[in-house]
């Protein structure tokens, strides 16, 4: 099994649409009418949830029309908030055909499907057309990939001339071995965490210009926001995940692990 069935294997498992519909159902939201804010900590799994994105579209300038690209779309969250708070047309692509599915269901329920497009692709190999976006964003992605240059390179194609990209990951910022399980890995075996001077370095050989490198850790820690009948990521990643949120806790503590958000250009 190669690093990318692991990760989908990871993310992936049984019938995620129906556990997602179903526990919405059990917290009293009415599924046949999703509005973007119902799903609260659910879709957008990530240090700093939907505010982090917030700010992540703001970084990129994303307007009425942006066409943007997800790449690791997950269940979708951060692709509709860009196109329902925003006005961006999105395209996202995630490893994991489970996520996809449901997030595709959810954008049907919350009628985005017409602004938001979501498949199963590869970041290294997206069926997308040279210069067909004007911005494009990765968000808690990049731990696991192996060869950042390679996805790097392909967003750059996809980018038109001075369009932005924006990363935002758990970064190695200090020593120290990291405490797994991981959200994002169960071992080291998937998990490739860096620290922003590589990402900067990739960025470059890729054929980006690095705008600003943030260190937003102070600003995304704590819990999850609340979300209608007490729905955590758990629905999603399962009950470990509060175990593994623990062992990123951790590490940031001890001065191993950020949240960090590079911004780039396409020159």
């Amino acid at each position: 099994m190669d690093v990318s069935e692991v990760v989908a294997a990871h993310y992936g498992s049984g019938d995620l649409t129906s556990a997602i519909l179903r526990a919405l159902d059990e917290a009293g939201v009415d599924t046949t009418r999703l509005a973007v804010g119902d799903l609260g900590a659910l879709d957008q799994l990530h240090a700093g949830f939907a505010a982090a994105t917030r700010v992540v579209l703001e970084h990129l300038g994303v307007v009425e029309g942006t066409r943007l690209l997800d790449v690791g779309c997950g269940l979708g969250g951060a692709s509709r908030m860009a196109a329902h708070e925003f006005g961006a047309i999105v395209t996202g692509f995630d490893l994991t055909p489970q996520f996809v599915a449901a997030a595709t269901e959810l954008t049907a329920r919350m009628g985005l499907a017409d602004r938001v497009e979501l498949q199963v692709a590869p970041g290294d190999h997206l069926p997308l057309a040279d210069g067909s976006r004007d911005a494009a964003m990765m968000i808690h992605v990049g731990m696991n990939l192996p060869d950042k240059r390679a996805v790097f390179a392909e967003v750059r194609r996809v980018l038109r001339p001075g369009g932005i990209f924006a990363v935002y990951d758990q970064m190695r910022v200090g020593p120290g071995a990291l405490t797994f399980p991981q959200p994002w890995a169960d071992g080291v075996g998937s998990s490739f965490v860096e620290s922003p001077d590589q990402y900067a370095e990739h960025l470059a050989a890729a054929g980006f210009t690095v705008l600003a490198t943030v260190d937003r850790t102070p600003e995304v820690l704590g819990p999850p926001p609340p979300s209608a009948g007490g729905l955590t990521p758990a629905v999603v990643l399962g009950r470990g995940f509060v175990d593994r949120l623990r062992n990123t806790e951790a590490d940031i503590a001890k001065g191993r692990l950020g949240a960090v958000l590079v911004t780039a250009r396409v020159e």
